[in-house]
């Protein structure tokens, strides 16, 4: 088994207005904040490397010479970068709980598989041109080559769990795998829904954004303490990043009430207009944010090991910089 390398995890914050699956820009760039030991840049490159060699393993010469345009599609996404957020939950909350780096790795790359997958097939079905600066696959490279990346992306990450060193293990991460992939497809439908048949009811919003973001931010925590043997702290671990991504939402909802009006997406502040609040609309709306953040923080410092300490640290920022606007 491969060590860990320690050192102390650099990061910070910024406000970043991008949907909700793509989640804020955590940089490794600002001040020591807590000496979080695990997502240094080594381990991050071989989340990096495996993701890599997954989605183009199926790669061979076609009919016409060149290589799968999905393929090309799926490099073209991972290459565009992205703050690895999920990769960096799973990887910290495994060295919390003692899971080998090896292990950890393929369980960080799992996850931001799934993610990335989300993220094309959510920019096919709302026609968003722009991801990360630049084209997305569905701009780049039309509308069936990103429904087959995001499949290729999502059959990539059962694959990243492949070579967990325990075999006993297996059926547990499966499980759990599709079960939460199974949440976020349900999400997605039921808030794509809502463009039709709009909804006023906060705790339906909630439902629907804990299926669209939470599941695949408890994901990286559940898959780490499943490793560790530890299931019974699952319950715990959906509560805490339940709640942190019914935050976001709202706080991401806050930034974009005027576009999202416009293109009738679901937004928390238009829910409570509708729901006759007009006038005490975003206030409640940045209180049941804040809510939901402090609440997040809370469970998640309960977890052992402080294998949740790192989003403690994302709850809490976030609350705070809601609190200075």
């Amino acid at each position: 088994m491969r060590p860990w390398p320690h050192c102390p995890f650099f990061y910070h914050f910024q406000a970043h207005r991008q949907p909700i699956l793509e989640l804020m820009s955590i940089l490794p760039s600002g001040t020591v904040k807590h000496p979080l030991h695990p997502s240094t840049d080594a381990t991050l490159r071989s989340v990096e490397s495996l993701i890599m060699s997954l989605v183009q393993v199926s790669e061979r010469p076609s009919v016409v010479g060149s290589l799968s345009a999905t393929n090309q599609a799926a490099v073209y996404h991972l290459e565009a970068g992205g703050q690895r957020v999920r990769a960096r939950l799973a990887l910290h909350a495994c060295e919390s709980l003692g899971v080998g780096r090896d292990d950890a790795v393929r369980i960080a790359a799992a996850v931001e598989l799934l993610h990335n997958a989300s993220l094309v097939h959510d920019d096919l079905q709302d026609k968003d041109k722009l991801r990360r600066s630049r084209p997305t696959v569905y701009a780049a490279f039309g509308q069936d080559v990103a429904i087959c990346t995001g499949d290729l992306l999502l059959s990539a990450a059962y694959g990243a769990l492949a070579e967990i060193s325990d075999a006993t293990l297996l059926p547990s991460l499966l499980r759990c795998v599709h079960d939460r992939t199974s949440m976020v497809i349900q999400g997605q439908c039921a808030e794509l829904a809502t463009k039709d048949f709009p909804i006023t009811e906060v705790v339906r919003y909630e439902q629907i954004v804990v299926g669209k973001s939470g599941a695949l931010l408890s994901l990286p925590i559940e898959l780490a303490f499943l490793a560790a043997g530890q299931e019974h702290w699952v319950p715990r671990i959906r509560a805490a990043a339940h709640a942190f991504g019914i935050g976001y939402q709202m706080v991401d909802d806050l930034a974009d009430v005027m576009a999202d009006a416009e293109q009738h997406n679901l937004n928390i502040v238009l829910l409570l207009e509708a729901a006759g609040q007009n006038r005490s609309a975003v206030g409640q709306a940045r209180r049941l944010a804040r809510h939901h953040l402090d609440r997040a923080a809370e469970i998640a410092e309960t977890l052992p090991h402080q294998a949740g300490a790192l989003l403690v640290e994302f709850a809490l920022d976030l609350g705070k910089r809601l609190k200075a606007d």
